[in-house]
């Protein structure tokens, strides 16, 4: 098979991509691979957890990038330099966040203790004098964040340790090479060929069905509310079930909102010039977090906006998806 097709092929069924159409002089450069494989990945992949619960993913293309932000984005941090990155090889992608159902079975299964179960304490977020606050509280969880969730939430108060624990346990169950997207895969694949500050455009007050940020919905709870909220309501105070709100180009939801998601990568400053699937710092405590919340004013739910944090932290409002590399890759 030539190139053309191959690339051509990576393209079908990505509803809205566009961007990758070969040949287009527009198109953002996509990199093909030097080897082609004899038979072409699928578009989806779903794994077995068991008890009846599936995780889906969707097939990611390579391609290039402009990773961060332009120095007059709103809301813009001095850690998001702009730079050229290659993702030269495609990838699978959870659709959605790991939720609740979901990581329950790994629980149940692998009888793994959360670092908030071991501690018997989280930092939860309740509304004290009508202001939202975090502070320790005895017993929370996963199992019992500050507010209900149903199984198809996302799975928060889970810390970057936790995570990893989930991905070595999916490893071994589905014979798949599953991790915690790199900081570089997450943002390619939020983006979805798109260059602005969210995947809606530059506004956030265009974001109403996009997303699941800090809200009106929230803001109606407080009584000192302060700056930061979105002028929609989207309906959820606090998490959402995952793909409640519109997808990106990708086929991915829930990329920008909700919860904040753990990436692999230890956290610092970009390399500098064009780069080639970074994986982060060499060195450094810290982890990445992308994606922003609902806890989140808009401006830290920006596709360039990175977070660094603890890797032992976790809130009501941390959670994760994952990544499958193929094989050969």
């Amino acid at each position: 098979m030539g190139k053309t097709l191959y690339l051509a092929a990576f393209a079908i069924g990505l509803a809205g991509a566009a961007f990758l159409a070969v040949g287009d002089p527009s198109s953002s450069p996509v990199t093909v691979p030097a080897t082609i494989p004899a038979t072409l990945p699928a578009q989806e992949l779903a794994l077995d957890l068991g008890g009846k619960a599936t995780l889906k993913l969707v097939l990611i293309p390579p391609g290039k990038f402009l990773m961060g932000s332009p120095a007059a984005e709103k809301g813009r941090d001095r850690d998001e330099v702009q730079h050229e990155v290659t993702i030269s090889k495609p990838f699978y992608m959870g659709t959605t966040p790991v939720t609740v159902d979901q990581f329950a079975v790994f629980i149940n299964e692998s009888g793994y203790k959360t670092e908030a179960e071991k501690d018997g304490w989280s930092y939860g977020f309740e509304i004290q004098e009508g202001r939202l606050v975090a502070r320790n509280v005895e017993g929370c969880s996963w199992r019992r964040p500050s507010f209900d969730q149903k199984g198809d939430h996302p799975v928060v108060q889970v810390s970057w340790n936790d995570a990893q624990a989930f991905c070595t346990w999916l490893s071994k169950k589905s014979g798949r090479a599953v991790a915690l997207p790199t900081e570089a895969q997450w943002e390619y694949a939020c983006r979805a060929g798109s260059t602005t500050a969210y995947p809606w455009g530059d506004n956030p007050d265009d974001g109403k069905a996009w997303a699941n940020m800090a809200d009106q919905s929230l803001k109606k709870k407080l009584t000192v509310a302060g700056a930061g909220f979105c002028s929609w309501d989207d309906g959820f105070a606090f998490t959402s079930p995952v793909g409640s709100f519109k997808a990106n180009a990708f086929g991915l939801y829930d990329m920008n909102g909700n919860v904040c998601q753990w990436c692999q990568d230890r956290y610092g400053d970009y390399e500098a010039g064009a780069t080639t699937d970074p994986s982060g710092a060499s060195a450094g405590s810290l982890r990445v977090q992308r994606g922003g919340s609902w806890y989140n004013p808009p401006e830290r739910g920006r596709s360039a906006f990175r977070r660094r944090c603890d890797p032992g932290k976790r809130y009501d409002d941390d959670g994760f998806r994952v990544v499958v590399t193929l094989l050969g890759s």
